[in-house]
């Protein structure tokens, strides 16, 4: 276990950051049909609300940007670990849904709660939330989390300059990795899951 705690981006740099990953991929930034968010996007406690994004074309892919976004941050997250993990001789962590899932159930709770920790009040120990994830059978697990930081590259740039975080990324026995990232009053919030079965 680890945490970590960086500057906040402020609302500004994170709307900029959701609309250049956007454009990056050939998103148009718009308001999806309230029909279409309400049929495909996940309830108010897993993800807060941010502009809905669609993509082009195709009249059927509508995406809530807050998923895309999130999911395009949490896999910069995941390879950008990884290629620490490769300089330093361990393989490549694979993603992992379950992780993953615990990852963001995680930052969910502590976005909302506005406290940093792996283990909130009421909450149990972040080994007993990566089982109930799904992520059965485990032999090893751990766990970094962050608040603030601009973006992928500068939480996990932070995350290997500390000493206890730096251990759990470079760990060559771990193999998979799940990441959630959650956005919350102008902050970012991380959680890195780590396992091996």
């Amino acid at each position: 276990m680890a945490r970590i705690t960086g500057p906040q981006p402020g609302r500004a740099l994170v709307a900029a950051l959701a609309g250049a990953l956007c454009l990056a991929l050939g998103l148009s930034l718009g308001t999806t049909p309230a029909a279409a968010r309400a049929s495909s996007a996940p309830s108010a406690a897993s993800v807060p609300a941010t502009i809905p994004a669609t993509l082009q074309p195709g009249p059927l892919a509508v995406v809530p940007s807050r998923i895309l976004v999130q999911r395009l941050l949490e896999q910069r997250v995941l390879e950008l670990t990884n290629q620490r993990r490769r300089a330093h001789g361990c393989t490549p962590l694979r993603h992992s849904v379950p992780l993953r899932r615990a990852a963001r159930g995680h930052t969910v709770e502590m976005a909302l709660a506005g406290v940093m920790s792996h283990q909130l009040p009421g909450e149990p120990k972040f080994s007993t939330r990566i089982t109930r994830a799904g992520y059965t059978g485990w032999r090893l697990v751990a766990e970094n989390v962050a608040r603030g930081f601009s973006g992928p590259a500068a939480v996990v740039r932070a995350w290997m300059n500390s000493p206890g975080h730096r251990r759990n990324i470079l760990n060559c026995r771990l193999r998979d990795l799940g990441v959630g990232v959650v956005l919350q009053d102008g902050q970012l919030w991380w959680t890195q899951d780590f396992g091996r079965r």
